[in-house]
C-alpha cells in the first residue's frame, strides 16, 4: 500500500463519511419531500382534491369515551376544508376551512367550539398555511413556500417510532407563539408528522401565596400520516392522527382523532359553498 492510500485509509478511519458530505439543509428535505408526492407535472396537474375516510374520536381523559364518525378534505387551489361528522349528541361535528382570504372554524353545537377548534381559531395560521391535513390537500403548506413564505430550518435528525427522521422548524411569514416542527422520513422524505407546541406562563396571584399555586400550561398537537399508497399518480397517507394534549392548572386532557382514508377523487368541480362555514363567531 502506498503512502497516498495508507493516507486516505488512514483519514477515512479517524473522521466518519458524515463529515465530508455536504451538511443536509431545509431546500434540501424540501426538494426530496415533494418528489415524493408525485412529478412536477403531477402535482400541477391537481386542481381539485377530495379525501373521505372514517373517523374515530378518543376522548381519553378526563374521561374514556369513543365516538365514530365521517371525515371529508377538500381543497382547490389555497382553498382547503376539513369536516367531520360524528354520531354524539355533545360532539356531533367538527368544521375547519380556508376560502382564500379568511380562516373559519365552525361551532359543534350551540355557539361552543371544540378544544381542537378554540385552539385552531386561535392560531389560524394552521388554516391559512394549509398546515392542518398536510399532503391531503392541494394548497399543503410546502407546495407552493415561494407564495407563502416561511422560514424553514433544518433541526437535524430524530426517532419516530425507531425509524429516523428529518426535522424541520416551521415558522409563518407574520410569526407565532407557536413552536412547529415538521417530520419526514429519512429514506423516503415522506412527511409523517407535525407538531405544535405552545407553552403558557402561569397565572399571576394578588398574594405571592397565590402565585405559587398556579402552574404553567403546556399545549401540544401531532398530527401523524403513514400507510401511504399511490392514488392517481401521488403518493398520499391513507392513515391520518390527530393528537391533542394540555396539561395545566386545571389537570390533563387528552383527545385522539384516528381517520381511516379510503376514498380519493380528484379534479372534480367543487360548489362555491364547500369552503363556507356558517355561524362561525
Amino acid at each position: 500500500m502506498n503512502i497516498f492510500k495508507v493516507s486516505v485509509f488512514f483519514v477515512c478511519l479517524v473522521f466518519p463519511t458524515s463529515v465530508f458530505a455536504q451538511k443536509m439543509k431545509a431546500e434540501d428535505v424540501l426538494a426530496k419531500h415533494l418528489e415524493s408526492i408525485g412529478t412536477a407535472d403531477i402535482r400541477v396537474s391537481i386542481k381539485t382534491q377530495i379525501v373521505v375516510g372514517d373517523a374515530l374520536v378518543k376522548f381519553i381523559s378526563p374521561r374514556n369515551t369513543d365516538v365514530q364518525g365521517r371525515i371529508v378534505l377538500a381543497s382547490a387551489a389555497e382553498k382547503n376544508f376539513l369536516g367531520m361528522s360524528l354520531n354524539a349528541i355533545e360532539y356531533p361535528q367538527e368544521k375547519f376551512s380556508f376560502d382564500g382570504k379568511n380562516a373559519k372554524v365552525g361551532f359543534i353545537k350551540d355557539g361552543f367550539r371544540s378544544k381542537l377548534g378554540n385552539f385552531v381559531v386561535a392560531n389560524d395560521l394552521l388554516l391559512e398555511e394549509s398546515l392542518l391535513g398536510g399532503t391531503l390537500s392541494t394548497s399543503w403548506a410546502l407546495l407552493d413556500v415561494a407564495a407563502k413564505k416561511p422560514k424553514l430550518s433544518f433541526d437535524g435528525t430524530k426517532k419516530i417510532d425507531g425509524k429516523e427522521v428529518y426535522v424541520l422548524g416551521y415558522s409563518p411569514k407574520g410569526g407565532g407563539d407557536v413552536d412547529i416542527k415538521l417530520y419526514f422520513d429519512k429514506e423516503t422524505f415522506r412527511h409523517v408528522r407535525t407538531e405544535y407546541k405552545r407553552t403558557s406562563s402561569a397565572a399571576i396571584g394578588l398574594r405571592p401565596e397565590q402565585s405559587s399555586r398556579f402552574s404553567e400550561s403546556r399545549l401540544k398537537i401531532t398530527e401523524d400520516f403513514s400507510d401511504f399508497k399511490a392514488e392517481k399518480g401521488l403518493t398520499l397517507p391513507h392513515n391520518y392522527r390527530l393528537f391533542y394534549s394540555t396539561i395545566g392548572q386545571n389537570g390533563t386532557t387528552e383527545i385522539e382523532w384516528n381517520f381511516n382514508l379510503t376514498e380519493f377523487s380528484f379534479n372534480q368541480n367543487l360548489a362555491p359553498n364547500t369552503f363556507v362555514i356558517e355561524a362561525t363567531n
